[in-house]
């Protein structure tokens, strides 16, 4: 499969703070990173609550069209469990730092595109679900999950994280080439592109591509368009490239009709205005 990862990179309401961490060459146009804990780093819990009385800044998540298994074990009692996030098209916040002492958790970020080949069900639901690893991966909670606490590095847990992903993928099916060629033209036209233009881009009728996109992706067309478009506006709003030198040029470049266009569609799913979003990012 061309590397469609080439043409977009997804980042954070934070990118210089991620803790992330690069896949191996062969997985990474599908997955866009690993994340977690350092090794007896205690963090906060996305599955548990916080400790009493340590007091935890909220941290702002925003949609990067990316979709996340995570799954977290409790270094004393064994205990672990998983959840899938799918594809988010409105920001939320969790608990940030302060966490729950004794926890560990170990995160795959998936491209929105390859989540297909390594799930074992269709992705019709996945638009901001948050729930049980089991719906969409049944053989991951004892393919790899089960031996994540047994790691005794990071770099261990990615090793293995990288085998389960590769076996996946060896034993995944052929990918709809309809739906790839019209990902790919939504990439490589930065989200700024209409139904109709993706429809006579991708040979597609837009009726075809609206379930292609549902099936496989979990939402339609226009919806992965404007995120997309906002993923490429927050990377040049944050790290502006040379023809980005204000925001009139990011509401032209990015086919927003008015700069009150522009804010709207802005704010809409970073849930802030781009300046607080840029004081977020850099504190």
């Amino acid at each position: 499969m061309y590397n469609l990862a080439q043409l977009y990179y997804p980042v954070t309401a934070r990118p210089g703070g991620a803790g992330e961490f690069m896949p191996c060459k062969a997985l990474r146009p599908y997955i866009r990173c690993f994340w977690g804990t350092a090794m007896e780093q205690p963090e906060y819990s996305l599955l548990t609550d916080k400790l009493p009385g340590r007091p935890a800044e909220r941290e702002i998540i925003i949609p990067d069209t990316c979709m996340d298994i995570i799954w977290e074990w409790d270094t004393a009692s064994g205990a672990a469990d998983g959840v899938f996030c799918g594809i988010n098209d409105t920001p939320f916040e969790v608990a940030g730092d302060g966490g729950t002492a004794g926890r560990q958790r170990f995160a795959i970020r998936f491209h929105f595109w390859a989540v297909q080949l390594f799930a074992d069900e269709h992705l019709r639901d996945v638009k901001n679900f948050y729930g049980e690893v089991d719906r969409y991966f049944n053989s991951f909670r004892k393919e790899l999950g089960e031996r994540l606490a047994a790691a005794r590095t990071l770099t261990e847990r990615i090793a293995w994280a990288e085998e389960y992903l590769l076996r996946r993928l060896n034993s995944a099916g052929n990918v709809n080439s309809g739906l790839m060629n019209a990902v790919h033209a939504i990439l490589q036209a930065k989200g700024v592109m209409s139904v109709s233009g993706l429809s006579a881009e991708s040979v597609l009728s837009s009726r075809q591509l609206e379930r292609l996109f549902r099936e496989y992706i979990g939402i339609s067309p226009k919806q992965t368009a404007d995120l997309v478009r906002f993923q490429n506006v927050w990377r040049n709003l944050y790290s502006p490239a040379p023809q980005f030198r204000d925001i009139q040029d990011l509401v032209h470049g990015f086919g927003y009709s008015d700069q009150s266009h522009f804010n709207n569609s802005f704010r809409r799913f970073a849930g802030q205005t781009p300046r607080e979003a840029l004081a977020y990012a850099r504190k």
